[in-house]
């Protein structure tokens, strides 16, 4: 009957673990996030490293060899330290990529409009944000999977158009991170010492 469907619907909802208000917690909650992580370019090159991100603000991407690239965010600045080029960093306001809505201290999926779309399966859900003030700055594609979602996967959409895909692996919710690690001005002086 209608009634024993209705009931049953309801009770499976209450159990989703892939919905808007889990995994808006799940992000609200990340405060350290570690993993390994394999990524693909633009131009369909993979590249390889290992990953942190300390919320608020901060995220810290090294890059295996032959690339040693070296990506920080933090302080409000996302600087790209290349071992083949400059000791300077290549710096962009982070406000302008759109890996900064979930780097915020308070991620609300669910009342903040960010989520311009959501799909979910039994075993996972992929949700795209965008800032709805400034739609033209590109969006992001977060992919949860697992018992209890993780994230597992991001698409980093630019305006441009180009987009660049991280698959996590080997996962980690360290207790404690020191903030030096992401620390653009440490990084500068570490690399001028060096040369």
């Amino acid at each position: 009957s209608l009634f024993t469907a209705f009931l049953t619907t309801s009770s499976i909802l209450k159990a989703d673990p892939y919905s808007l208000s889990n995994i808006s917690q799940y992000l609200q909650n990340l405060k350290i996030l570690k993993a390994d992580f394999s990524q693909t370019n633009p131009d369909e090159t993979m590249s390889s490293g290992t990953i942190l991100i300390k919320r608020p603000g901060r995220m810290r991407f090294e890059y295996y060899k032959p690339d040693k690239t070296l990506v920080l965010v933090s302080a409000g600045a996302l600087a790209i330290f290349d071992p083949k080029g400059d000791k300077a960093p290549i710096t962009y306001p982070i406000k302008n990529n759109p890996i900064s809505l979930i780097l915020k201290d308070d991620v609300d999926l669910v009342n903040s409009g960010i989520v311009e779309n959501y799909k979910k399966s039994i075993e996972q859900a992929v949700l795209r944000i965008r800032d709805p003030k400034q739609p033209d700055r590109g969006s992001v594609e977060l992919v949860f999977m697992g018992v209890k979602p993780e994230l597992k996967k991001f698409t980093i959409n630019n305006e441009n158009g180009s987009s660049t895909s991280l698959y996590l692996k080997n996962i980690e919710y360290p207790s404690k991170i020191s903030n030096a690690l992401f620390s653009i001005q440490l990084e500068k002086k570490n690399r001028e010492i060096e040369n």
